[in-house]
């Protein structure tokens, strides 16, 4: 089972909000963009714990731009397709009544908070409200709590107090897991345990020391509230009854020397997570739940970066566990919200759904990449691009793709003298370490999370006269037009205004002709040691050019001298001390275009 659409009609954040989802959620987006009220919405359908007088909304909790005063007609709905079901009696049980399409099997449930019906005025206050949980595209067949508690949703705040739920019975995910042992251990044998318990007490507290303490205790007690007040007290282990007993065991750490309240946070925190996971693997072996999802805010919090991986991984890949992989096997479908790149980087390739504001009427949009058609090696290609670094894209504003770390390194310096602060615009600079662009075209495009997008690569000519990069845009360009045909000069208008760029001969090449040529040899004479015939050739080479380029001699000698990265960051520090703006016009206008759409 998973949710495969989330529809959500004026609440907070969210005027029309309409996303697909594939097997889990990973919701990012900048801060105040609704993904905690996008959880909040799930939660009024789907969360069995949350009482009616939550579900009550208020007035306030109307997207700020529906019309006041309200009107009859104005609602607050919130909607979830759940599918993948029917292979499942339970879950078709349970959901079989709720249908909005036959095959493959889709139910719809659904929570609106509306003005009640038969009134004959328009309201005026929340008294004139209520709302109602139906299934299907009937209102008046109503949701029941059972099908809330069969499947329904836990959520983990953002704030969570790790430590203070594993200390707390009542709150601890441990509690289910003892409770379910506490069943299964023989009443006898936990009457022995309690005794011996007790007899390990009395022999602590025979100690003359020990007694003349408790003395003391009761003793004060009495002289501050009187004798008629006070309640004896001792000192002991713990309760003596037998269940009793099992309930007062906790969580201890570093082979029993202390207690989870003398941990790291994070420790805390992967100790919270795994029992969670546990009690919910448990509670749908037994039958308890059929489906669980589960809502985690901000997972990454406290968590070490290599922590976050492992965890996260494990946690939204929990189906293909393997027999021998400690990972509580659960069929849930995870949905967190994260600002993390290292959750990021681990996230499934359809995972993926972004927030952010949509600029006519500031209410959230939502995007996925659930249905972005890629191949099955174009998927596992993103999946392998987004590593930490590169994780980044998804958070941003706008993006530039680039070929390789020379780019990279050189066009945030680049538009930082250009009047533009990539970091301060969002806007994120990525190497795909190649030119094969037209799956990352397809993912961050307008047909996948739609991020302002723009592409700079080399025209790469050859000795033969063909020009590579004009062959590469013609591919790219069938994204958008796979009928457009053209001289190579129309073919790169018309590439610039779909935001990509061609930098004519490569990115160093063009740098020396637009006016670079000193920051360039000096970056170079910085780095290259005279210790061989070879690098004094270049040395001298390089300190004698004047305007004169040999390209494909200066290329080997970037590469062969120095390295391609090592030079680029020294490049880009000389370039970032120097007042002037030249720069590439491709480099130029794919900066001005992203800048552009993202505003």
């Amino acid at each position: 089972m998973r949710i495969s659409r989330i529809q959500i009609d004026n609440f907070r954040n969210f005027h029309k909000l309409d996303v697909r989802l594939s097997d889990h959620a990973v919701i990012v987006g900048e801060n105040r963009v609704g993904k905690s009220n996008l959880l909040h919405a799930l939660r009024l359908i789907l969360d069995p714990s949350l009482p009616d007088s939550s579900r009550q909304l208020r007035l306030e909790d109307f997207w700020d731009g529906v019309p006041r005063p309200l009107v009859r007609t104005d609602r607050i709905v919130i909607s979830v397709d759940v599918t993948d079901f029917e292979e499942n009696e339970d879950d078709l049980a349970l959901l079989a009544e709720h249908l909005v399409e036959p095959e493959p099997m889709v139910a719809r449930l659904t929570y609106a908070f509306q003005p009640i019906a038969g009134q004959a005025s328009e309201p005026t206050s929340e008294q004139d409200y209520e709302f109602v949980l139906f299934g299907g595209d009937r209102p008046e067949n109503r949701l029941t709590y059972e099908l809330r508690r069969r499947m329904p949703l836990d959520v983990l705040p953002a704030l969570r107090d790790a430590e203070g739920d594993l200390a707390n019975w009542r709150r601890s995910p441990l509690r289910p897991l003892l409770e379910n042992v506490s069943g299964k251990i023989d009443r006898s044998e936990l009457a022995t345990l309690a005794e011996q318990v007790t007899n390990a007490t009395n022999q602590i507290l025979s100690v003359e020391a020990i007694q003349g303490l408790v003395r003391l205790i009761n003793s004060s007690l009495t002289g501050i509230v009187g004798a008629g007040h006070t309640t004896e007290v001792t000192l002991g282990f713990s309760p003596t009854e037998g269940d009793r007993l099992i309930r007062a065991l906790r969580l201890l750490i570093d082979g029993g020397v202390r207690g989870v309240p003398e941990s790291s946070l994070g420790a805390a925190n992967l100790l919270y997570f795994v029992l969670t996971m546990m009690r919910v693997a448990e509670d749908e072996a037994t039958g308890n739940r059929s489906h669980t999802f589960l809502g985690v805010e901000e997972p990454e919090a406290h968590l070490h970066p290599h922590l976050q991986r492992c965890v996260f991984r494990s946690l939204l890949s929990p189906r293909n566990a393997t027999s021998d992989s400690p990972q509580p096997e659960t069929t849930a479908t995870v949905l967190l919200t994260t600002h993390s790149p290292h959750v990021v980087s681990v996230a499934p390739v359809r995972s993926l759904v972004v927030l952010r504001r949509d600029a006519p009427d500031n209410s959230s949009i939502g995007v996925s990449t659930a249905s972005v058609e890629l191949s099955e090696t174009e998927a596992a290609d993103i999946e392998r691009y987004l590593d930490v670094t590169r994780g980044e894209i998804v958070f941003a504003k706008g993006a530039i793709l680039v070929e390789g770390e020379a780019e990279e390194y050189l066009i945030p310096v680049l538009a930082k003298k250009l009047g533009h602060d990539l970091d301060q615009l969002g806007i994120t600079v990525c190497s795909i370490g190649g030119t094969h662009f037209f799956p990352y075209l397809k993912f961050f495009g307008s047909n996948g999370l739609n991020i302002p997008l723009a592409i700079v690569t080399d025209e790469d000519p050859k000795v033969t006269g063909k020009k590579l990069g004009i062959a590469r845009l013609r591919r790219l360009l069938n994204e958008f037009d796979d009928e457009f045909e053209g001289s190579d000069d129309e073919i790169i208008a018309e590439c610039e205004s779909n935001g990509l760029f061609l930098t004519r001969h490569t990115l160093e090449v063009a740098m020396w002709h637009c006016g670079r040529r000193n920051s360039m040899k000096n970056a170079f004479l910085d780095l290259v040691r005279t210790n061989n015939q070879a690098r004094l050739r270049a040395k001298n080479e390089w300190k004698n050019a004047n305007g004169t380029l040999n390209s494909a001699q200066m290329l080997r000698d970037i590469e062969n001298e120095v390295g391609k990265g090592r030079f680029s960051q020294r490049w880009a520090a000389r370039i970032a001390t120097i007042p002037n703006k030249n720069c590439p016009k491709s480099i130029k206008d794919a900066i001005a275009y992203v800048v552009e759409t993202t505003r």
